[in-house]
């Protein structure tokens, strides 16, 4: 293993991407934070052999593959929980980055299906990741998660995914989460001393009245940080597995698949 080999685990938040990193594949090593307003700034921190694992679609579908197949079954995992997975929308809606109706339009018209507030509200991320990849194919190895699936596969049961039922933003559900994480990345969440240093390196939730990012934006980076685990010792759940190790792509060649 590359002795510069760093995992990340990043979320979208307000004031752009929140990383949480580790120099070693160890759960136990420190977890350095960050906030970047843009993946480019990020970029000089990372390294060719590096794992990110990050929470926004990857590949894109087009109006024949649409649903893309690894929304559908990460949904199916969830149950009860699988209104918090929206299906990536349409590489066509990248096109429409300024206006719903547009978006919503286009969707439909290509599709049969208008895609929701929340896919829209955070189109603009998902384009540029896209075009940050598309820019720079050789930074690092980007991963797809979805923290939901990530932590139903934390609370796993008898070695079963088993999604956590309370919303993340309910008292009960980000207490949960928490429990998770402090199992997976000891002293962390729960230590007051490293709460404050993560905080420290965040800075502000909030500026001049704007958010800057939230509990559950941490929360969603450190299951991204879980999964990268879990994909550099070869035992993350694919979702869906690769057909003869040929996993499905986009227009673009990005990988349509979930990790976990």
């Amino acid at each position: 293993m590359p002795a510069t080999l760093t995992l990340h685990g990043i979320d979208g938040c307000p004031a752009g991407w929140l990383v949480l990193s580790q120099k070693s594949h160890h759960p136990s090593s420190t977890i350095s934070a960050g906030i970047y307003p843009t993946l480019d700034e990020l970029a000089p921190k990372l390294h060719a052999d590096d794992i990110v694992a990050i929470d926004m679609p990857i590949g894109l579908p087009n109006p024949q593959s649409y649903p893309r197949a690894c929304d559908i079954a990460v949904r199916k995992t969830l149950g009860p929980r699988a209104c918090c997975v929206f299906s990536a929308p349409c590489r066509g809606t990248l096109e429409h980055l300024d206006h719903y109706p547009s978006a919503c339009a286009w969707h439909r018209e290509a599709t049969g299906k208008g895609i929701s507030c929340q896919a829209f509200n955070i189109l603009p991320k998902i384009h540029e990741l896209d075009q940050f990849l598309s820019r720079r194919p050789a930074t690092a190895n980007f991963h797809e998660i979805h923290p939901e699936i990530s932590f139903a596969h934390m609370n796993a049961s008898s070695g079963k995914p088993t999604p956590v039922l309370t919303k993340k933003s309910s008292p009960d559900g980000s207490q949960t989460r928490i429990a998770l994480i402090e199992q997976a990345f000891p002293g962390n969440l729960q230590n007051p001393a490293a709460m404050d240093r993560l905080n420290q390196s965040l800075g502000p939730r909030s500026h001049h009245g704007k958010p800057r990012w939230a509990l559950n934006d941490l929360h969603d980076a450190f299951a991204a940080l879980w999964s990268a685990h879990r994909i550099i010792a070869n035992n993350a759940d694919v979702i869906p597995a690769a057909h003869l190790g040929n996993p499905a792509r986009d227009a673009t060649g990005k990988i349509m698949q979930i990790q976990a």
